[in-house]
């Protein structure tokens, strides 16, 4: 099945100039985004949950646990997460991709998905300039996401954040 490789550009802006839009935004939602750290396993095994609703999972309630905190342990694993209060309702994750061809990284953005109940609000958005931000902080010069050619809510969604697709093919193998 075809797939849109999508380049989310990370534009050099003044260092506080994002920061500031950002917390006011925050502020006037109620919104505040979070990277997940060790530690946070109940916070990730609740945005696990989530993603698998709003992913229409077979088990909804399913977690791996022993993944999750290994994975917040690991350094080139990132998420982050929307709270509403003391409720998440988005989240991001993504894996840092160290290059051999040339210097530095690519951040691969796996996993996006905001509560059917608060989309519409920016929340998806947020998430993903906090990404970048983290990326410019990093000094990792490329995000990148897949979607399916046939969802046309994500494509509008990537597009609308300045990404560029390119065409792509996917290839699966069954290792079992």
């Amino acid at each position: 099945m075809p797939l849109w490789r999508i380049l989310l550009y990370l534009r050099n802006e003044p260092n506080n100039s994002y920061h500031d839009r950002n917390v006011r935004a925050m502020e006037k939602d109620s919104i505040v985004y979070r990277k997940l750290v060790t530690n946070d396993e109940t916070a990730f095994a609740g945005l696990v949950r989530l993603f698998n609703r709003e992913f229409e999972s077979v088990d909804p309630e399913y977690v791996n646990a022993q993944n999750i905190e290994l994975l917040l342990g690991r350094p080139e694993f990132v998420c982050i997460a929307a709270f509403d209060g003391d409720e998440i309702v988005g989240g991001i994750t993504a894996y840092e991709l160290r290059m051999y061809d040339r210097p530095g990284s690519a951040m691969y953005l796996y996993d996006l998905a905001v509560a059917e109940k608060t989309r519409r609000r920016g929340i998806g958005s947020g998430l993903v300039r906090e990404l970048q931000a983290y990326c410019r902080r990093t000094g990792i010069r490329e995000l990148f996401v897949q979607a399916d050619s046939s969802d046309e809510h994500a494509l509008a969604f990537y597009d609308s954040l300045s990404g560029r697709p390119s065409m792509a093919v996917q290839y699966s193998f069954d290792l079992v």
